[in-house]
């Protein structure tokens, strides 16, 4: 039974990057954001307070205030790639965060440090979480680095996350990480 469930989502993962194929490309995506969206030139202490105020946002992932939290820092019109999914709009991305609240829970995400260069945010930041799928419950952790642009209003417009889902998703996630090591071969 084990190696019919390893076949099937061995199949899955291998179809799914195919189809990945068909994708527009997210550096032309991010490329043109980045020049079409400007937010407000920042200075050490606004890199900071978008730094402190992201982390706290995202520390309440996984309770019911983690969606209205979240949803505060968010302009209604915005560029989110965050690896694994895209958005241009608020309303697609707070649902996209309310389906991620579902199976996550232990949150706990640091802020290593925040950077600036002209209108863009660098946000460094380690996250740590329980991720329930299949029914059963994995300890992940990963680390990352958030591009983070704000408008007048300090709401989020832009935002590129740049994290590694190999390492800090696909081989924790039960069945799939499986799947993924067998296809780890091929990659070379």
């Amino acid at each position: 039974m084990n190696i019919l469930k390893t076949v099937a989502v061995s199949t899955l993962s291998l179809l799914s990057l195919v189809a990945c194929k068909s994708t527009s490309s997210y550096t032309h995506d991010y490329e043109k954001a980045n020049q079409q969206i400007s937010g407000i030139p920042l200075n050490d202490a606004q890199a900071q307070m978008i730094g402190q105020d992201f982390v706290s946002a995202f520390n309440s992932m996984g309770t019911v205030n983690f969606v209205n939290n979240a949803s505060r820092l968010y302009a209604d019109d915005l560029y989110i790639n965050d690896t694994l999914s895209q958005f241009s709009t608020k309303k697609a991305l707070i649902k996209h965060f309310e389906g991620m609240n579902e199976h996550v829970s232990k949150v706990s995400v640091k802020l290593i440090s925040a950077t600036h260069k002209n209108d863009s945010a660098y946000i460094h930041w380690q996250m740590s979480y329980d991720f329930k799928m299949f029914g059963r419950t994995k300890k992940m952790s990963s680390y990352g680095i958030s591009q983070i642009k704000v408008n007048s209003k300090n709401l989020i417009i832009f935002q590129q996350d740049y994290w590694d889902p190999a390492n800090g998703l696909y081989r924790s996630v039960p069945y799939i990480g499986t799947g993924y090591s067998l296809l780890l071969p091929f990659k070379k």
